[in-house]
C-alpha cells in the first residue's frame, strides 16, 4: 500500500506534465520540419506524437 500523502505510479504529476511538454515540444518541432521540407509522412508521425504527448499529461488535477 502507498502512504497517505504519496501518489501511486512512477511519477508524480508534476513530472507528468514536464514530460508531456517535452512530447508534446519535439512533435511540434517535428511538424515545422515536416511542413518546411514537404515530408507529409513525418507530419503525420508529428500528429501522432503530438497526440500521444496531450494523452501523457494529467488531465485533471486532483483536489488539494
Amino acid at each position: 500500500m502507498t502512504e497517505p500523502g504519496r501518489t501511486s505510479g512512477w511519477f508524480s504529476p508534476r513530472v507528468r506534465l514536464v514530460l508531456a511538454r517535452v512530447v508534446v515540444a519535439v512533435g511540434i518541432v517535428v511538424a515545422l520540419v515536416a511542413l518546411v521540407t514537404a515530408r507529409y509522412g513525418f507530419l503525420f508521425v508529428a500528429v501522432i506524437v503530438i497526440g500521444l504527448g496531450a494523452a501523457m499529461g494529467p488531465g485533471r488535477r486532483g483536489k488539494r
